[in-house]
């Protein structure tokens, strides 16, 4: 499977990286006059897998170029507003009119139409528009964001799963399709039971921190230790009982009135405070595997650098260490998904800015040297050299 990839930032490149990981073959095309940031990781872990082609489709010479690509691929992937593709004259129907049985996702942050079709967007702006954000942080303080561009995750997962599906349809009936995969939509999903809610009740939930609406102890305690955390979540009378156990049967703890769910959550705050003075000197990561022992869900709360060495991901052998011709040997994340036939085994570095270009065009469409030479000196494409400067 060839797929040309036009997408930027984080939730197209993911989809993209994901595809790659498991084989396809995946064509990062960006713009020869608008190199990557490289330092900061953020790059080379959504682009690793992929060849790199610098290409300027708003050139006669490029577009063909690109059409010419289009007649040889399966997936074109791009999240540019509407208009981009559009100006480009590289619309679906245009796309097709050379390859009839492509499949296109266009993953704009609102979709290809619509009221705010043409509004820019990025995860965190975009998070702030799902009903998300409404519904984090703490009673009485404002909405908080998910720090990590939740919408870009959510519509990755989610158009790997619709091209995948794509590609079945097409092996079964010969015919491609267009996907609209709107970067605000997915999201949306997340919260339904809530929409459902407010539909029946017209009552904005309240926002709860860490708490939950039913169960307690449920949130996250200090331990031994700067900034060290424990999540201990108990959601059953059994369970109670048991972290009774594990703290010793202390004297609070024997109030009969947190026997039961409602008690213990009427009794929160309390409760609560407990908990942290009892875990404050202890340490996150053995109280997380003792309470486990006992069949009590609880977490350590895991730091970035504490990833890196927790000893369960790398028993996996999750981390991939990959060098890079420009920032050398960095931990990346692997693959979370493992299948038994067809593994992700590549690990690949990502592409410098037109690393493949001569290849690709001599190669892939049968270009002349002279050809690509000619193009490169126009600005038409753009070719790495190791005389270029990785710095």
């Amino acid at each position: 499977m060839r797929v040309l990839d036009l997408t930027r930032v984080w939730a197209g490149p993911l989809a993209t990286r994901m595809l790659g990981d498991f084989g396809a073959e995946v064509i990062r095309i960006s713009d020869p006059r608008s190199p990557s940031g490289r330092e900061g990781g953020i790059n080379n872990k959504l682009n690793r897998n992929k060849q790199g082609l610098a290409l300027r489709l708003d050139e006669p010479a490029g577009k063909q170029l690109f059409l010419d690509l289009v007649s040889i691929s399966d997936v074109v992937v791009e999240n540019f507003r509407p208009r981009v593709m559009r100006n480009f004259g590289l619309t679906y129907d245009v796309l097709r009119d050379v390859r009839p049985d492509l499949i296109m996702c266009s993953m704009p942050g609102f979709g290809t139409a619509g009221e705010y079709s043409e509004y820019p967007a990025f995860g965190p702006s975009v998070e702030t528009m799902t009903g998300i954000t409404s519904l984090m942080g703490y009673p009485g303080g404002p909405p908080q964001a998910s720090a990590i561009a939740y919408p870009d995750a959510v519509a990755a997962m989610n158009s790997v799963g619709a091209m995948m599906t794509a590609l079945w349809h097409r092996r079964r009936t010969g015919r491609g399709q267009f996907i609209d995969l709107a970067l605000s939509e997915g999201p949306v999903c997340q919260i339904g039971e809530h929409i459902v809610a407010f539909s029946q009740t017209r009552e904005q939930p309240p926002r709860r921190g860490n708490s939950h609406p039913d169960q307690a102890p449920y949130g996250c305690y200090p331990t031994a230790g700067d900034d060290q955390w424990i999540a201990i979540c108990v959601t059953s009378d059994a369970q109670w009982r048991a972290f009774r156990d594990a703290m010793g049967e202390p004297s609070w703890a024997q109030n009969t009135e947190l026997d039961h769910a409602s008690g213990r959550v009427e009794n929160r705050d309390q409760i609560d405070a407990r908990i942290g003075e009892w875990a404050a000197d202890k340490d996150a990561a053995e109280l997380s595997r003792q309470l486990q022992e006992r069949r009590i869900a609880a977490g350590h709360v895991l730091n970035n650098w504490q990833l890196l060495e927790d000893p369960h991901l790398n028993a996996r052998g999750y981390f991939v260490d990959i060098e890079e011709p420009d920032v050398g040997s960095k931990k990346y994340p692997g693959q979370a998904i493992r299948m038994s036939s067809t593994p992700a085994s590549q690990w690949n570095p990502s592409a410098l800015l037109g690393e493949h270009t001569a290849r690709l065009m001599t190669d892939l469409l049968g270009a002349r040297d002279a050809e690509v030479t000619a193009m490169v000196e126009d600005g038409t494409v753009g070719v790495w050299s190791e005389a270029d400067d990785l710095s």
